[in-house]
């Protein structure tokens, strides 16, 4: 039998005009995954109240005790926040599958229907779920829940747009694997969406001027893009760094 996918909430952020609005807004796409006997729950991370996800699996017949899985696609808050929601649910993460005070490996195969594979860029704890569906599925083929490889569809384009990459060069190489093995992509942030293999990378829709992936320094409230912010401190520029002369990643103040 084929997995099923379905979105439980579709996700958002305002960090490309945070700027502008002056208050940062985000929450992940939270996704529903059912293999055999297998209900998973993926990324449920930040939101305004945990009704919201009670909810949404209300809708689908479903209650906290349910879910049996949850899986976490890298290790940032705002993807992570709620794993404990779920009393029943063992957690599978980059570093393992953990069940009360025991961890053990998964297998790339993880089941018949579902594939794991490390994708590092956007951080080094980045995993992508290829989940196999029917032809009856709203979503037939081959659906990718990649985190944030993606915050939007095909957004942001270019790699070293990201503030928060960790890598950009691996996050594109990463992006590679997504696009060519999947027919449809659910993002970290945004709507899940039709994926177009015969497109490169290069040639998918490219934002306007403008729309780049950017954050605000939390000490000094300066909008910043990927070379500007501290690598170790990723929510302070490097005019703002805390960093010491002997820090091993940046020593960014010294920079000035």
């Amino acid at each position: 039998m084929p997995a099923e996918v379905k979105i439980l909430i579709t996700g958002t952020s305002n960090a490309d005009f945070v700027a502008e609005t002056g208050v940062e807004k985000t929450y992940p796409t939270v996704s529903l995954v059912r293999d055999g006997g297998i209900i998973m729950v993926v990324d449920p991370g930040i939101m305004e109240s945990p009704q919201i996800l009670i909810d949404a699996l209300k809708k689908e017949g479903l209650t906290l005790f349910d879910i049996n899985t949850v899986c976490v696609t890298h290790s940032h808050l705002d993807h992570y926040r709620n794993v404990g929601m779920f009393p029943n649910a063992k957690v599978i993460d980059y570093w393992g599958i953990w069940e009360r005070d025991t961890i053990n490996s998964w297998a790339e195969n993880f089941t018949e229907n579902i594939q794991i594979l490390h994708t590092p860029g956007h951080d080094y704890t980045s995993i992508t779920l290829f989940v196999n569906t029917g032809l009856k599925s709203n979503y037939p083929g081959v659906v990718a829940i990649c985190g944030d490889n993606f915050w939007k569809e095909n957004y942001p384009h270019d790699t070293h747009d990201d503030p928060f990459a960790s890598n950009p060069e691996r996050l594109k190489d990463s992006r590679e694997v997504i696009v060519k093995k999947a027919d449809w992509i659910i993002p970290g942030h945004g709507p899940i969406y039709k994926n177009d293999k015969t497109l490169s990378l290069e040639d998918r829709h490219v934002p306007k001027k403008g729309a780049e992936l950017s954050i605000v320094c939390k000490k000094c409230g300066r909008r910043m893009k990927q070379p500007e912010k501290c690598k170790c401190r990723p929510y302070l520029c490097f005019h703002c760094c805390q960093c010491g002369i002997d820090c091993d990643l940046c020593s960014c103040s010294h920079k000035i």
